[in-house]
């Protein structure tokens, strides 16, 4: 079990699994995603109670309701009327399986460090060093989280981090998240 407040979703969040937990992590990182909700709704399926794991928007694919399981199996007696019932509300539902989310641990991992760095700093104004920093990237082409964040100074080049860190959320930026660890000497390129 943890939990975590993340941005994508408003409240403190709910996982009851590692593989959910790590889940929300690529949701967060998934600039398509407007938002998420962990464990959405209590359905009555036969005489069996049901909650899923996941209610994901996305950007131009609509909304979808998942669940997270070994294998991405799940017991065709229930998944049937499950995906049948979200169908004539609009809605998609799909099964995905634990392996295909550990194998992009690092990825999830990175996003919850970043999410949880913004959401301690909700409430700072970056409007303008959003700008800066965009500048900065657009000037030196590539560079890395070091150039634009001083490790010996945080505390004078804080906003800057938070900017940073709020135009890879949004998709403004990009770093290979995939890899490695965020960290000093981790590459920053604009996106498109």
């Amino acid at each position: 079990y943890r939990a975590q407040c993340m941005l994508k979703h408003p409240r403190l969040s709910h996982f009851h699994s590692r593989a959910e937990y790590l889940h929300a992590g690529l949701l967060e990182g998934d600039p398509d995603v407007i938002s998420y909700v962990p464990q959405p709704f209590l359905l009555r399926v036969g005489a069996r109670r049901y909650t899923p794991d996941c209610y994901v928007v996305r950007r131009g694919a609509g909304r979808e309701v998942l669940e997270l399981k070994p294998g991405g199996q799940m017991d065709a007696a229930l998944q049937d009327p499950l995906t049948a019932f979200f169908a004539r509300k609009g809605m998609t539902f799909r099964v995905v399986s634990n392996e295909s989310v550990f194998e992009q641990q690092q990825l999830a991992e990175n996003w919850l460090l970043i999410v949880n760095v913004l959401h301690q700093a909700r409430w700072v104004d970056t409007d303008t060093m959003e700008t800066r920093v965009l500048e900065q990237v657009w000037q030196l082409d590539r560079c890395q989280l070091g150039d634009l964040v001083d490790a010996g100074d945080r505390d004078r080049t804080y906003y800057q981090e938070i900017a940073l860190l709020r135009l890879l959320h949004r998709g403004r930026l990009t770093a290979p998240l995939d890899s490695a660890p965020l960290e000093f000497n981790t590459e920053i390129t604009l996106c498109g």
